[in-house]
């Protein structure tokens, strides 16, 4: 299935399990059943149902308080603009696109933890990185410009995320770093000394299966947060920071 239609089929899964929640309403009252709500709360009510379906549906977490004040949002829409609704569904949309569809999160790495990247850099003389789900782009600036002899990629699918990317590298005139607006699955992890990134647990073990078929014997695999299930990391790095960040290393 293309992204587009996954995305598509998302916002399906959305709308239907709306669409079941208000059918079932019609019904009941139809049927002379009553609930003794108000309507703020039956639409609250409305919300929660939903989001629980659209969890049987398959549906990421993300969707769930979206799907809880959508019904809310609807009916007192005479506060809040109509376009103020539709400007942060698309600005979330534009932020939270691969998540729909790949099931990842928007995390973003700290600064300690860029430093501890950084380390790893100088200790294994890597002259490539890249940092697959690059947010922001945090992580590709402050290599980029604590080794400015190495070529720092940030891969990321989320146009709006690409778009500031792209702007503070050229802010920066960080000549080494470049974004790239494609999927992670879509890059070729050959030509790069060190890989990280902050995903969730979903796409771990297929990530390192393409690691590991693409990647160069003796290069690295950084995973923040989420080990391989089943494959022991050659060694852990654990970052001194709020979250008590863990390091995953994987050798090629």
């Amino acid at each position: 299935m293309s992204r587009l239609n996954q995305h598509l089929l998302t916002f399906a899964k959305v709308l239907a399990s709306q669409a079941i929640v208000f059918a079932g309403f019609l019904l009941f009252y139809k049927l002379g059943g009553r609930l003794p709500l108000g309507v703020p709360m039956l639409l609250l009510l409305q919300g929660a149902l939903a989001a629980i379906i659209g969890r049987l549906f398959g549906l990421w977490s993300f969707w769930m308080p979206i799907q809880l004040i959508l019904p809310l949002a609807t009916v007192y829409n005479e506060v809040v603009p109509g376009w103020a609704y539709a400007a942060a569904f698309v600005a979330s949309a534009l932020v939270f696109w691969n998540g729909t569809a790949e099931q990842v999160p928007f995390y973003m790495s700290n600064r300690r933890t860029f430093a501890a990247l950084s380390g790893l850099l100088a200790e294994t003389k890597a002259t490539r990185a890249v940092d697959l789900g690059s947010g922001v782009s945090g992580v590709v600036t402050f290599l980029a410009r604590k080794h400015p002899l190495s070529l720092i990629d940030g891969v990321e699918t989320a146009p709006l995320l690409v778009a500031i990317s792209k702007a503070r590298v050229f802010i920066g005139r960080l000549a080494n770093a470049r974004i790239l607006y494609r999927s992670l699955w879509d890059v070729d992890l050959g030509g790069y000394d060190l890989v990280y990134c902050f995903l969730s647990p979903v796409p771990m073990p297929r990530l390192y299966e393409k690691a590991k078929a693409e990647m160069r014997p003796g290069t690295l695999l950084v995973s923040n947060s989420f080990a391989v299930p089943g494959v022991a990391p050659e060694r852990v790095i654990s970052v001194d920071d709020a979250r008590q960040t863990r390091l995953y290393l994987y050798r090629m």
